[in-house]
């Protein structure tokens, strides 16, 4: 099963991402957790390029892209291919939502790159914690280039389309309250939905 996380940074992703990781494992389940872009030493070389860098929007694609196609392919596939559970902070939404959305790349070429990358690999169940930007980058300890206000209203207005298009696959939860409170919402709604605990 693959589980990702989605939001704009200050959301509480990683934060309840990890939680849920800890949880699972507590449990006895063979549960891996990754962030994006990371998660193989190309991926986390490109991500520091990808935060520190001033790139050209259809490069900063392009290598979110390229380090997605390298996590998927050494650590994502083998691992959901041997029944493992997969937890991923940010996957092909943040894409979708940051460089279509936010940098206003076509929505289409976003969608073909991010199936092109990830072998046509989608998650189970996507949890996208949503919270206004003020709160968000008040939470934010280190900010990135992508932390800018109205980029990131931009961002957040795509996150809760994706939300809208996919309920299906999409749970999207208020995460201003308390982290207790949110890491409840995320153990009843897998629950309710998978099964898996």
């Amino acid at each position: 099963m693959l589980i990702t996380f989605e939001g704009i940074d200050g959301s509480g992703k990683t934060t309840q991402s990890r939680r849920l990781f800890n949880y699972l494992k507590e449990k006895g389940l063979p549960v891996h957790i990754f962030r994006e872009p990371g998660g193989t030493q190309l991926a986390e070389s490109l991500r520091k390029i990808l935060l520190e860098e001033e790139l050209d929007e259809r490069g900063e694609l392009l290598l979110f892209e390229a380090a997605r196609a390298d996590l998927c392919s050494k650590k994502l596939l083998p691992l959901l291919d041997a029944g493992e559970i997969v937890i991923l902070d940010r996957f092909t939404d943040s894409t979708l939502a940051y460089q279509g959305y936010g940098r206003g790349i076509d929505l289409e070429l976003v969608k073909t790159l991010n199936t092109f990358s990830t072998f046509g690999l989608r998650p189970d169940i996507t949890f996208l914690l949503d919270i206004d930007v003020e709160t968000a980058l008040e939470r934010v300890r280190e900010k990135t280039r992508f932390d800018e206000p109205l980029f990131l209203e931009k961002v957040r207005r795509g996150f809760l389309e994706i939300a809208r298009e996919e309920p299906d696959r999409v749970v999207l939860i208020g995460s201003k309250r308390s982290e207790d409170e949110v890491f409840e919402d995320i153990v009843r709604v897998l629950k309710d939905r998978t099964g898996l605990i």
